[in-house]
């Protein structure tokens, strides 16, 4: 569920990734109980799997059909958002806690806006453009 769609999917699929490797870097860069690293670490290797198997334009196994993905988007920012306070390291970890708060609430900005509706074969009957030079 999209609020906006004007997010392209291969921006989202960027988006990920990036994500990803941020909550497994940040938290292990950074430190902190090993709780508050263990929940960037896993939640960031789960966002980097579940886009490997997504049917958009970076999946490596295309399983996993985009609209599917969108409900596991909602979910991690879900996760991170309240991962601190459900596992009581907001005090010991702020730092970290303010990351992946910060985290979530992009994932969540990112998920409202994008377009779920990205088709290969959609994608491919899009006109194109001509150079006005040619």
């Amino acid at each position: 569920m999209s609020l906006v769609r004007f997010l392209p999917a291969w921006f989202h699929a960027v988006a990920d990734y990036a994500v990803a490797a941020l909550l497994i870097i940040v938290p292990l860069a950074a430190g902190g109980s090993s709780l508050a690293v263990a929940t960037g670490v896993t939640v960031g290797i789960v966002i980097a799997v579940v886009s490997m198997l997504t049917r958009y334009p970076l999946g490596v196994v295309k399983v996993l059909p985009f609209t599917v993905h969108s409900a596991g988007d909602y979910l991690a920012a879900a996760l991170l958002i309240l991962a601190p306070v459900a596992l009581s390291f907001t005090d010991t970890d702020g730092r970290l806690s303010a990351f992946y708060l910060g985290s979530g609430l992009a994932v969540l900005a990112v998920s409202l806006v994008t377009n779920y509706q990205y088709s290969p074969a959609r994608t491919a009957q899009l006109p194109t453009i001509r150079s006005q030079h040619a």
